[in-house]
């Protein structure tokens, strides 16, 4: 069977859930516009939670080298149109192996490698980021906040996004595994307070029931696995506490306000960068200090600094990057 798109994205516990749901979200636009789509992935298991019951064809590559993974996708994209490849460490490595067999379009985000795409994509807010080497002549570049790809849901929920003069609701979020189990280690500040505590969990989490016991038994939490909307429940926040990966991107669009807990030296840069712009207070690596994360909490209270993060999110980033770059995808 032949099709229109591949998606070479992995997904798990040392990669996280970012790349693929950024996929996923391009996905979605081009079935929409009726053409066929295939998922080349690592993990079968990662794979079926991740896509959370929404019927889109996959091939799990069987090999456990990355050589291996190579050749099997060679064999693939013969079948292939155009392939987008979203592998933060490999990019590089497809982009040469893979360029004369179908067209190739790289997602990617840390930039300082040399792509040969056809076309490049990075909505990484950090200068460091945004260097290449590149031939301008035959690889068409997107770069910088005008083309961060975010689902559809986060530029319709924008627009219903309403800040309270109370800070009460706080959520928490450390992306699809939460590596560091920074969950577990923040969640005892909030025990003796009196704030509404929400706890996302994503499809790679791995002690859930380990949380379960941890937490007291009242009404003051609620632990949400997997959520379908994340734009919607970001939304009625007043504050979120997560990593600065791609979710910082779904936030500032919000303009919810945040703070970061940078868990590599890659979200450091986009942590403070985030600050720099007027979003978000980055915290740094997590310390186990709970006065350091009273102290900002209780920054975040006064309402006239909330509402200048707000508007300083959503003009950093206004939702619009996946349509800006659809119809180049499209047209390749």
């Amino acid at each position: 069977m032949h099709f229109d798109f591949g998606f070479r994205v992995d997904v798990g516990n040392d990669i996280g859930s970012g790349h693929f749901f950024r996929c996923l979200s391009i996905a979605e636009k081009l079935v929409e516009k009726n053409f066929k789509v295939i998922f080349l992935v690592n993990n079968l298991q990662e794979t079926k939670s991740h896509l959370n019951g929404k019927n889109f064809p996959y091939q799990i590559l069987a090999s456990s080298s990355k050589q291996g993974k190579i050749n099997e996708c060679k064999i693939l994209s013969k079948n292939i149109s155009k392939l987008i490849i979203d592998l933060p460490f490999d990019n590089q490595i497809y982009d040469e192996s893979l360029k004369n067999i179908c067209k190739i379009i790289t997602l990617d985000d840390l930039g300082n490698k040399k792509i040969i795409s056809d076309i490049l994509i990075n909505g990484s807010i950090v200068p460091d980021f945004q260097n290449y080497i590149i031939d301008i002549n035959t690889t068409k570049a997107f770069l910088g906040k005008k083309f961060t790809i975010l689902h559809s849901e986060f530029k319709i929920a924008r627009e219903h996004v309403l800040l309270n003069k109370k800070l009460q609701k706080i959520l928490l979020v450390f992306g699809g595994s939460d590596d560091s189990d920074l969950t577990l280690q923040l969640i005892p500040y909030f025990f003796d307070k009196n704030y509404n505590i929400t706890i996302v969990l994503g499809p790679s989490y791995n002690n859930p029931e380990k949380l379960k016991k941890l937490i007291p038994n009242n009404q003051n939490f609620q632990i949400i696995h997997n959520e379908k909307n994340l734009a919607s429940l970001f939304s009625n926040q007043d504050l979120v506490i997560s990593s600065s990966g791609i979710t910082s991107y779904e936030l500032a669009c919000l303009g919810i306000p945040s703070i970061f807990i940078p868990v590599d030296k890659y979200q450091i840069k986009t942590a403070i960068e985030m600050e720099k712009n007027g979003f978000g207070i980055n915290y740094g690596y997590w310390d186990d200090d709970f006065s350091n994360l009273e102290n900002y909490i209780l920054q975040l209270s006064d309402y006239s600094v909330r509402e200048k993060m707000y508007y300083s999110g959503r003009n950093l980033i206004d939702g619009e990057g996946l349509e800006r770059i659809l119809k180049s995808i499209i047209e390749l």
